[in-house]
């Protein structure tokens, strides 16, 4: 079920939750006011955890924090000054931020570069676990007859994807070296599609929304795709932190697919009552039109040019058979596992969010 703090605007998270001591491990979350990071705050504090968000901003995300085992503290975790005092006392690292750019070298300023230091910062400390938050998005996921666990290596033509999947790819890439070399106490979780309370309907991985009731799938929108609930993900993180002799390993934290785009679409559309107009379009068809624009700023020299590639375009589809058998053996982990929840706790309650501000 959806954490406590979630529900009730962060006023019950610490009802049940087990008694602060001075045994209590302290562990620092960049990305906590996050969708995800939200649903992982909330978990660590009701599990008694000492919880640091470092935040831009506190006073906005409090209504969503407000705990007595959750600090937050003001600034920039891409600060060292501000990154090395919120780690005073911290025993682990959660590191869910992204970074964002417009052009590749933006993403290395702000995502990867950002990760490296707080990966340092971490060897300073001398934490005993450095967890980071990856992503499907960095697999090559075109092909049906595919099958992605945890085991399987992140897509050998990543210089030919967007941004944002080289980027979480270099992360990986950069602090696995650091976990090797310098002993970085790494682990490393990738995330599924991810859907729950406190989340838009409108999901990048079902198909490209035009408004929350009109969208084009990736391709024909049949197959099962890699859904995750956002509490069952929050809970997996949460498991990492203490399962011993799991460094410099990777997991897939997905459900078991059950759910096509097409049944998202339908579930969407049973719980709005109104109808939503969504299409099939060829990943050809995407593809062409986006290399036609690319074509265009590169004849322009525009500073953010980027020609796309058509096997980018078909992992979006995501048509690979995904595994998370390892994690759920190794993490002790158990997600939702019916559609049934996927659809009454993942899709239903984003839906009513969203027609509530309408």
């Amino acid at each position: 079920m959806p954490s406590p703090l979630i529900q009730n605007n962060g006023e019950a998270c610490a009802q049940g939750a087990t008694a602060l001591t001075a045994e209590t491990r302290r562990v620092l979350v960049i990305g906590g006011t996050g969708f995800v990071g939200q649903h992982l705050v909330a978990r660590l504090a009701e599990g008694g955890h000492a919880t640091r968000v470092l935040t831009r901003n506190p006073q906005a995300a409090q209504p969503a924090l407000r705990c007595e085992r959750v600090e937050l503290v003001e600034g920039n975790y891409r600060d060292p000054a501000t990154l090395d005092a919120a780690l005073d006392g911290v025993e682990a690292v959660y590191h869910l931020a992204k970074g964002e750019g417009r052009s590749w070298q933006e993403y290395l300023d702000n995502d990867v570069q950002p990760a490296r230091q707080v990966a340092e910062a971490a060897l300073r400390r001398g934490v005993r676990r450095f967890i980071y938050v990856g992503s499907i998005d960095s697999y090559a996921s075109a092909r049906a007859v595919d099958r992605i666990d945890g085991s399987t290596a992140l897509d050998p033509r990543i210089d030919r994807r967007n941004h944002y999947a080289r980027s979480k790819a270099a992360c990986e890439r950069l602090l696995l070296a650091m976990a090797r070399e310098q002993g970085l106490p790494l682990v490393i979780l990738r995330l599924g599609i991810v859907i729950g309370a406190g989340s838009s309907p409108i999901h990048y991985g079902v198909g490209r929304f035009t408004a929350w009731n009109r969208l084009t799938y990736w391709g024909d929108g049949r197959h099962k795709l890699p859904f995750v609930l956002v509490e069952d993900a929050a809970d997996a993180l949460v498991r990492a932190l203490d399962v011993p002799a799991i460094e410099e390993r990777s997991f897939l934290i997905t459900d078991t697919p059950l759910l096509s785009a097409r049944d998202y679409v339908a579930a969407m559309q049973a719980r709005s009552d109104g109808r939503i107009c969504a299409a099939p379009r060829s990943i050809w068809r995407y593809w062409l039109a986006d290399l036609a624009r690319g074509i265009v700023k590169t004849a322009i020299r525009h500073p953010n040019r980027h020609l796309s590639s058509l096997h980018d375009w078909r992992c979006r589809s995501h048509r690979a058979t995904y595994d998370a058998t390892q994690s759920v053996a190794a993490l002790g982990w158990r997600p939702a596992g019916t559609r049934q929840a996927l659809i009454e706790r993942g899709i239903y309650p984003a839906v009513e969010a969203m027609l509530s501000l309408t």
